[in-house]
């Protein structure tokens, strides 16, 4: 056995080599080529709320069905405030390049901000009457929308040209060439909304597309509402009795998406069209074929579906042509995921196109062109239809998965209290409900896998994949070889380690739409490691940790090199982009081996575990934020918000996320491993091995500081049991007694401690 003084000094180099790999964490992904100062001549941007991918048909919309194909295009996520956006909340957020909601109530159908007054005109200038009412209204949110930054950064644009005029005029230099058109223009109601600055000023108004041409000529952006919301007639809308705002929150949260009606297939293209719905896509398409028609060949046109017409929310496209732009997809920084674009970055693309710097508060990025000169129209629409599908697919499964995970893992935690105190009765049945319980999170992040929303029944054939990724994993941690001892444990979280490290390796697609995962419509996550499978995956490595049966020396740097590598997978912006997550798992990884060496956990340790893992969230969000803006992650991001003051928005924003989800379903399992914990104590207490309390002190780290890290509060845990619990219960095995052997290190496959 190592001396006292021997251990210290591993103890300092594996913090010290801990430390040093966020250096990992900050490996710059590929920077994204840099626009040219002034793409095209303008932009005009025709939003159309309620506009899906299946309204888009070569008879009914020959316009968009043409754009589809000639132009580049992707599935855009609209989310604003809360689980849908309505038109009203959806203009303003594209003014202001940031989630904004909307001032009048919103209701499941949209009705009230659908209806949007036209601005108020006086001496040939117009200004948007409910101005104050909708600064008032996103005063109360804590994203930290500036309404009219679109308008306004135009502004800055064109007096910053004008002083280096001046400047320029005052030491009897040639002045530069001031750009015209340095403004916003709306044609159209909701327009307005998106075209006006700070001050609810809008620089040209006109209601109708008769003025297209004068618009074009006085600004070099134009936003454009033709006046028409895509949506159902009322007897085939989703509920309109059903107050939707009490379920939606500003995150992804558990059961936040109300589900499709009983009977309808997400995604699907309806034989019989609803006449109102293809009526409306009509006289869109036909707004959008006038413009075409009008637009100068060195302007650029973007059309997008920019709101729901009712609750819940889908994906809704966005096409892009013009001037410079090829055939293809579209994708942003902000997604970091081919085919996928936000809201916000069609503001960050109108100014990137026309030349203007983006300021801070949009939150959007310039969208980036993936050439394929073999893309069609349908393609491009049958791609956009399933996308849309997926996504929409997660919302009828999703919140039966949590509440089934929750009841399960309070019959896992109630097996795992009977496995530890109980008798030989129902030991092998008790064991194999624990592993069978632990596996259906690791299934859920596979289910990603196999496109189960397909099917004519997607919510069975997503529980039949369930079904036979847990069947799979229980059998594995059954078979001879693997169910003594600790094995089936490792099998089962070797199984997910190894799972979540391929998919963040591959690019990250199969939690993509699982409600393990992250769904695009959401618009929180597009890529990398999701809360939820961050859990799983934590848990994972706290259990290979402490119970792979390291021998020798690498009983030090067996766990120090799977702590580094799980840090790294979480963490890296080109793989798990987590920015609690890594702070969640250094603390845990260290905490772990201090335990698993036989360290007593002092305030010392803690405090050198809560240092390190601080010093590897600040020196990799920092190493991120010296990135370019277009690459940073979630960590860079912040720490530009620490050093703009802005963070106290987002610390308060995901607090309160957090907190909302006390109550959902998982809280039952975390209240239940809770109690389990303190019946397991009183028989068993005190923990005698190093292994145990390792994974003790590692599991209940994850679970805490992930909760505290986290927006997604109480699930952290809730999974972080589900998958520990009884994985350490099987680990750890009965007690030694009259009727039971004491366990060795033949029987367990780890070795007793020296």
């Amino acid at each position: 056995m190592k001396s006292v003084a021997g251990v210290r000094a591993w103890v300092r180099w594996a913090a010290a080599a801990l430390a040093g790999a966020v250096a990992c964490l900050a490996v710059a992904a590929p920077v994204s080529a840099a626009p040219e100062d002034r793409e095209a001549a303008g932009v005009v941007v025709i939003g159309i709320p309620g506009l899906a991918w299946s309204d888009i048909d070569p008879e009914a919309t020959p316009h968009l069905w043409g754009m589809a194909g000639t132009g580049a295009s992707a599935a855009m996520s609209v989310r604003t405030i809360g689980s849908w956006t309505c038109p009203e909340a959806a203009w303003v957020s594209l003014g202001a390049g940031e989630r904004a909601g909307g001032a009048a109530p919103r209701d499941a159908q949209c009705v009230a901000q659908s209806q949007i007054p036209a601005p108020e005109e006086a001496g040939g200038s117009w200004t948007v009457g409910a101005w104050e009412a909708l600064i008032e209204a996103n005063s109360a949110y804590n994203y930290g929308a500036r309404l009219g930054s679109l308008a306004d950064a135009i502004a800055i644009s064109a007096a910053e040209q004008a002083e280096a005029a001046e400047e320029a005029a005052e030491h009897g230099e040639e002045a530069p060439v001031a750009e015209p058109g340095s403004c916003v223009a709306g044609i159209g109601n909701g327009a307005a909304l998106a075209a006006a600055d700070t001050e609810g000023r809008v620089a040209f108004w006109a209601p109708t597309l008769d003025s297209l041409g004068a618009a074009m000529a006085a600004c070099d952006i134009v936003v454009v509402d033709p006046g028409v919301v895509v949506g159902d007639s009322e007897d085939r809308a989703p509920d309109a009795t059903t107050d939707y705002d009490q379920l939606g929150s500003d995150d992804t949260e558990v059961g936040d998406e109300p589900s499709v009606p009983e009977g309808e297939h997400p995604g699907e293209i309806v034989p019989d069209a609803d006449p109102v719905r293809v009526s409306a896509a009509k006289a869109a398409d036909a707004a959008v074929g006038r413009v075409a028609g009008d637009l100068p060949g060195d302007w650029r046109l973007i059309v997008a579906g920019i709101a729901d017409a009712s609750a819940p929310s889908a994906l809704h496209p966005v096409l892009y042509t013009g001037a410079g732009v090829e055939a293809g997809g579209l994708t942003s920084s902000t997604t970091g995921r081919d085919g996928y674009v936000q809201l916000v970055d069609i503001t960050a693309t109108a100014l990137s196109v026309v030349g203007a710097e983006l300021p801070a508060t949009v939150a959007g990025a310039p969208v980036t062109v993936l050439p394929d000169p073999d893309r069609t129209s349908e393609a491009a629409v049958r791609a956009g239809v399933d996308e849309t599908a997926a996504a929409t697919a997660v919302a009828t499964v999703d919140w039966w998965f949590y509440a089934v995970v929750s009841f399960l893992g309070c019959v896992a935690v109630g097996f795992a209290v009977w496995l530890l105190r109980g008798g030989d009765r129902w030991r092998r049945t008790a064991q194999t409900v624990c592993v069978a319980v632990a596996a259906v999170p690791v299934a859920g992040v596979a289910a990603g896998i196999p496109p189960w929303w397909r099917s004519d029944q997607p919510a069975l054939v997503f529980w039949a994949v369930i079904a036979a990724g847990v069947a799979l994993l229980t059998v594995a941690a059954s078979l001879p070889q693997t169910r003594t001892g600790a094995r089936p444990a490792l099998v089962v979280a070797g199984a997910a380690a190894a799972l979540i490290v391929a998919d963040q390796v591959s690019g990250a697609t199969w939690p993509l739409h699982t409600p393990m995962g992250y769904t695009a419509q959401v618009g929180a996550r597009f890529t990398g490691l999701g809360n939820y499978a961050f859990s799983v995956f934590a848990a994972a490595v706290i259990l290979l940790i402490a119970f792979v049966p390291w021998r020798g020396r690498s009983r030090i740097w067996g766990p120090v090199a799977l702590g580094l590598a799980a840090v790294v997978i979480v963490g890296a912006p080109m793989l798990g982009r987590d920015m609690g997550g890594t702070l969640t798992l250094v603390a845990a990884v260290i905490l772990t081996c201090l335990r698993l060496w036989g360290r007593r956990l002092t305030v010392g340790a803690v405090a050198l575990a809560g240092s390190v893992a601080l010093a590897a969230f600040a020196i990799g969000g920092f190493l991120d934020y010296l990135r370019p803006e277009e690459d940073q992650t979630h960590l860079g991001r912040f720490i530009g918000s620490v050093l703009d003051g802005t963070a106290a928005q987002i610390v308060v924003r995901k607090a309160d996320a957090s907190l909302s989800t006390i109550g959902k379903p998982l809280t039952w399992v975390c209240l239940a491993a809770l109690i389990g914990a303190y019946l397991i104590w009183r028989r068993r207490a005190p923990i005698r091995s190093d292994r145990v309390g390792a994974a003790v002190v590692g599991l209940a780290a994850v679970a805490l500081i992930g909760a505290l890290v986290n927006d997604s509060g109480i699930a952290i845990p809730g999974f972080t049991a589900t998958v520990g619990f009884g994985l350490l219960a099987v680990a750890v095995g009965p007690l030694p007694g009259p009727r039971t052997a004491p366990e060795t290190a033949e029987t367990t496959g780890v070795p007793e401690r020296a």
